[in-house]
């Protein structure tokens, strides 16, 4: 199972903090202007360098991403209904990546030890994404 985030004209800025925040390999990016072009309805030159689709791999997970230009897709609603969740491997790894996603986010969660885990934390990164850290 893959997840799909889609961002109102951010993706480029958005993959490259999740590249930074969880040290992963650069994205596979695919832009507008790469897709095959339709003679009859030519693509407008400001969404050409737009992201078509990118594939980031984040703890062993397919995380797709891409813009949603006005008129190309659909508008694009920031919800609840989509959480990335992070399982951590030491308690280090957990609290910087906590503290990295929430710098220009919120805390919906304070890291700290549950019932469940050793650490877990809910966090609403910049771009509205929420997140849910774990360490088992």
């Amino acid at each position: 199972m893959d997840i799909y985030l889609h961002f109102a004209d951010q993706a480029r800025e958005a993959i490259a903090f999740y590249e930074e925040v969880f040290e992963t390999e650069p994205a596979q990016v695919m832009t507008f202007g790469q897709m095959p072009q339709d003679e009859q309805q030519p693509l407008n030159d400001k969404f050409k360098d737009l992201v078509l689709n990118a594939s980031l791999k984040l703890n062993g997970t397919n995380v797709m991403i891409s813009d949603s230009p006005e008129g190309l897709a659909p508008p694009i609603v920031v919800g609840n209904n989509v959480a990335l969740v992070f399982n951590a491997h030491t308690a280090e790894e957990a609290t910087k990546i906590f503290r990295r996603l929430t710098e220009e986010g919120a805390i919906l969660l304070p890291l700290e030890k549950t019932f469940w885990a050793k650490l877990y934390g809910m966090v609403k990164d910049q771009y509205g994404v929420m997140w849910h850290i774990n360490l088992y």
